[in-house]
């Protein structure tokens, strides 16, 4: 997949209408960038363009991706959307809140991710991928987080009653200690044997023999684990008459044979066994969940749970290396660990949902058609411009006229593209009218700037003592110019 590359605009038949034409995309590309850039070195921010740019390219790039029907080209996609994509959101949402200058990096950010938007060609149908798509991820972020706070919280509980079990030095504890453990081996085997698909992996000459074993193997271990609950109960009742220990205490031998069977290295590989049956029942189960179905929808849907599992087994990762290196190995602060955390939890518990707002918005603008479906992206792109226009009007006029300026050239030349290749296919060669069209709209525009500038500069040093509602109407009256390149 090209975002940059030329080609992404050549189908096949005559009227077909994907995104802009090349040049006129690639017009107001530069015409975006070159605002961003010229803006940020007016504000001593030279790479104000890098930031918005790389996160809402890997973004749309994410969205774009979901297009495409292969595991690992999904897998990606969800992944760039759930952290790109909640990055994106995160600082639409937040940075207005640092006022006028935050409202300006928004207004980029949306400006960037619109002309991505455009070059990846993705209208009303990506949008609902991508809402789909961050929502069930998201989803199963949490169910993963609570299903490992949950696991967490057993695994302390067995453990502590694992010890309890080890320590044990009576022999009613020892083997009621014991028969517990067993009957939880018993279960785990049972289960497993049911649910490993052993019989499946077995080729067709063998399988009447290893169902036949498999058979057997659940007999025993069902008999087995009821005779284990039956010797538990009964030494149960025995404890709570007092007859274990006084009964077993003329048998040294057979005491010491009994309490040995709490001992650690007894118990714990049982319990190793125990958790292996469990952990690859478990991954059975998913399995079968996951590919019960094939087609493009199962591998979609699988991709995004095995994207959220992915995440969260990740965050654990590095919770637990940053943990070791901080108390054991002193590689950096608490602070620092501290900090990274905290970030990375926030765009992993409040990114999704504030991808799903802003793009849900944007999905709704398509629906009710506020906004265009063949040309959300330059639409989109406009819009990120007059927004950071608004976020420059308390700052500087001639900021706001630049902006309002450069979002009716992208505008213009987008849909100049556009009716291009709606009227005329993407066959014949165009780049000669593109390019005399984006020229003269830029001229346009520029012209533009410069009239509303001088009507500016005219208000400041000429008339410097009218009152603000001047300020109002020279910067409307310049607004209204900054029009004149924007085609009906």
């Amino acid at each position: 997949m090209s975002l940059a590359g030329p080609r992404l605009d050549r189908p096949s038949a005559i009227g077909d209408e994907g995104r802009p034409r090349a040049v006129s995309l690639w017009i107001a590309t530069l015409v975006i960038v070159a605002i961003t850039v010229a803006i940020g070195i007016a504000i001593g921010e030279p790479t104000l363009v890098t930031l918005p740019a790389t996160i809402a390219g890997l973004a749309v790039a994410g969205i774009a991706l979901l297009e495409r029907t292969g595991f690992t080209h999904l897998f990606v996609g969800h992944t760039l959307i759930v952290t790109f994509g909640s990055v994106f959101a995160l600082l639409v949402v937040v940075a207005p809140v640092l006022g006028g200058p935050g409202i300006a990096l928004a207004g980029f950010t949306i400006a960037l991710f619109g002309i991505a938007m455009a070059w990846a060609d993705v209208g009303g149908d990506g949008t609902k991928r991508a809402v789909a798509s961050c929502f069930v991820t998201y989803a199963t972020v949490l169910c993963s987080s609570v299903f490992l706070v949950v696991l967490a919280a057993f695994g302390v509980l067995g453990w502590a009653a694992i010890l309890v079990v080890t320590e044990a030095s009576s022999v009613a504890g020892s083997v009621v200690g014991f028969a517990l453990v067993a009957i939880g081996a018993g279960c785990s085997a049972l289960i497993a044997l049911w649910l490993l698909p052993i019989r499946q992996l077995t080729p067709r000459s063998r399988r009447d023999r290893i169902e036949g074993l498999l058979s057997t193997a659940r007999w025993r271990i069902g008999i087995g684990t009821i005779a284990t609950f039956g010797v538990l109960l009964a030494v149960a009742i025995a404890s709570v008459f007092d007859l274990v220990d006084p009964g077993i205490g003329g048998f040294p031998v057979l005491e010491s044979i009994l309490i040995g069977l709490s001992a650690p290295v007894v118990v714990w590989p049982l319990v190793a066994a125990s958790l292996l049956a469990v952990f690859a029942s478990v991954v059975t189960v998913m399995l079968r969940l996951l590919t019960r179905r094939f087609g493009t929808n199962a591998i979609r849907w699988s991709s995004a749970v095995v994207v959220g599992v992915s995440l969260v087994a990740f965050v654990v990762g590095m919770a637990i290396i940053a943990f070791i290196g901080v108390v054991y190995l002193n590689l950096f602060g608490t602070a620092m660990a501290a900090n990274a955390a905290s970030i990375v939890v926030a765009i992993l518990a409040f990114g999704p949902p504030a991808f799903l707002i802003v793009i849900g918005l944007l999905l709704v603008g398509v629906l009710i058609r506020i906004v265009p479906d063949r040309a959300g992206g330059p639409a989109l792109a406009g819009l990120g411009l007059v927004v950071a226009a608004i976020g420059f009007g308390s700052i500087s006029p001639i900021l706001v006229f630049v902006c309002l300026a450069g979002a009716a050239v992208v505008w213009d030349v987008s849909t100049f593209g556009l009716g291009l290749t709606a009227e005329l296919g993407h066959l014949p060669d165009t780049r000669r009218t593109e390019l005399f069209h984006g020229v003269l709209s830029v001229g346009v525009g520029i012209v533009a700037v410069v009239a509303a500038t001088a009507l500016e500069l005219v208000r400041t040093d000429v008339f410097g003592g009218v009152v603000a509602m001047g300020a109002v109407v020279t910067i409307g009256f310049g607004a209204l110019i900054l029009l004149l390149p924007l085609r009906g």
